[in-house]
């Protein structure tokens, strides 16, 4: 509350206070206030206590992040790798992502790999999208498969809507099917709300009745617009044999 009031040196008194305690959150909490007051090396001697009282993974992240926007890669790398020792693999994919965003494709693919090659899933659907922004289709799809075989079937689905905003309604269709395949039901569905958005109701409906044609519609009505565009096609639902229910 203090934070937030901007009463920082009280707000700071308050942290050490639980730090003090052995909260590693609070230790965290006051690197995150040491760094926004440009004390980057006392932040980071913070980060270093709390990864040595146990809070390893998050801390270790946090400081990879910080060595990153600090310009040191090499260090960034090297914490970044002893997250990873301790489970943390997420440490590699937030530095991936801030490489990608600095224009450095080739080492944010570097530190997703390596991820992967840890048994993150998450980082093999980051692989896949960056495969795909560099015009590589066929590793694009069979790292976002291999995600799927791990139970990672957003990847497919991503996939699926990048083809789509890229003009490929075949390929999108194509990808959104795999991912039902692996029990992703709700992919076609949410391909059928991009093509009832986009103006077209014919395939919209089409896809949607493949998504029903899969057997499981309870995801037809987890969300609004889920609900809403099942209703607007078949507004008394649907017949076992999969036709329109006439009015009551």
């Amino acid at each position: 509350m203090r934070e937030l009031t901007r009463d920082l040196d009280s707000a700071e008194a308050l942290y050490r206070q639980a730090a003090d305690q052995g909260s590693t959150h609070a230790l965290l909490s006051l690197a995150e206030l040491r760094e926004e007051a440009g004390d980057q090396e006392g932040a980071e001697a913070l980060a270093r206590q709390a990864a040595d009282r146990g809070d390893n993974a998050f801390a270790l992240k946090h400081l990879a992040e910080m060595r990153e926007e600090a310009g040191d890669r090499e260090g960034a790398e090297a914490l970044a790798r002893r997250t990873a020792d301790h489970g943390g693999t997420k440490a590699l994919l937030g530095l991936a992502e801030m490489r990608k965003e600095a224009g450095d494709r080739e080492g944010a693919e570097a530190l997703a790999q390596r991820a992967a090659d840890r048994g993150d899933t998450e980082a093999l659907k980051t692989l896949a999208e960056m495969r795909e922004e560099a015009g590589d289709r066929e590793g694009a799809e069979a790292l976002a498969r291999q995600a799927a075989d791990h139970g990672e079937t957003n990847a497919l689905l991503g996939l699926a809507e990048m083809r789509e905003e890229a003009g490929d309604r075949d390929s999108a269709e194509a990808l959104a099917r795999q991912a039902a395949d692996h029990g992703d039901t709700e992919a076609l569905f949410r391909l059928a709300q991009i093509r009832k958005e986009a103006g077209d109701r014919d395939s919209a409906e089409a896809l949607a009745r493949q998504a029903a044609d899969y057997g499981d519609t309870s995801f037809l009505y987890r969300l609004p617009e889920q609900h809403e565009l099942f209703t607007r096609l078949w507004p008394y639902g649907l017949d076992p044999d999969g036709t329109p229910s006439p009015p009551c």
